[in-house]
């Protein structure tokens, strides 16, 4: 990464998330894929991912197709780099042998089923310092491992850990607060959030697929987007219910 300036790193994340939501139509549910995205953007990884950390891993988004199939391996095996950062409060960089002493099941389908060949995991922490998720940064052979950790933290996870559990405009600039932030829809946006990542859990589909499924169900049923979600987080609604047989397929 070199000697990039915070400041400068800072504003070029910022900018790559206004650029990825952009992209995304403005679609403000996929705010945790932007934010991947971005940091893909701007760091000298290959991939990159979210997830929340609670009694469930949720995966909220990643970068690709090929980071969402690392985070939901974390997932599905219940174990990885993210997992052990997350409850240490500590960054965490494995290469393969790391992660082949400590989490062999799924050291065995990283290296079989994607292409990276290290991990750079960081918490997101709410503003109490607790840490609620954590930012995966996935590295192949071609890209130096020489991250800063010390700025990614400054410059880009603890920003994403306001983002996505304070609600404070820290990505916004000084004039105007972008719609993400609203703060009277942040915790029902959230909830989305959290209910497309549970479908991609479920059914090890990308965040497109997941949120078009949410969307789907809830049209088709005369509910709003954050009603269905808040049924899948009480569990009143199952992820089958949700998931057609194309989707899961």
């Amino acid at each position: 990464m070199g000697t990039c300036p915070l400041v400068n790193m800072f504003q070029l994340f910022r900018a790559a998330v206004a650029n990825a939501i952009e992209a995304a139509g403005g679609d403000t549910e996929l705010v945790p894929k932007a934010l991947s995205q971005a940091c893909v953007e701007v760091l000298p990884i290959a991939g990159a991912g979210i997830s929340l950390i609670g009694t469930l891993r949720v995966p909220l988004g990643a970068s690709d197709v090929v980071a969402a199939r690392a985070e939901l391996l974390q997932t599905t095996l219940g174990e990885g780099p993210c997992l052990a950062a997350a409850a240490a409060g500590e960054p965490l960089v494995a290469d393969l042998s790391t992660i082949a002493a400590r989490w062999p099941a799924f050291h065995h389908e990283f290296l079989s089923e994607t292409p990276y060949r290290s991990v750079v995991s960081v918490p997101l922490l709410a503003r109490n310092r607790v840490a609620l998720g954590a930012l995966d940064l996935y590295l192949v052979p071609e890209t130096t491992p020489h991250l800063s950790v010390s700025q990614v933290i400054e410059a880009i996870a603890a920003p994403i850990g306001i983002v996505l559990f304070d609600q404070h405009p820290i990505l916004a600039g000084s004039d105007e607060q972008p719609p993400w932030m609203d703060n009277d829809a942040v915790k029902q946006r959230a909830r989305v959030w959290i209910a497309v990542g549970i479908l991609m859990a479920h059914a090890h589909v990308g965040n497109d697929d997941a949120l078009a499924a949410l969307r789907a169900h809830a049209f088709a049923r005369g509910e709003t987007l954050d009603d269905t979600a808040a049924r899948i987080m009480s569990r009143e609604l199952r992820p089958q219910s949700v998931l057609s047989p194309r989707t899961i397929a």
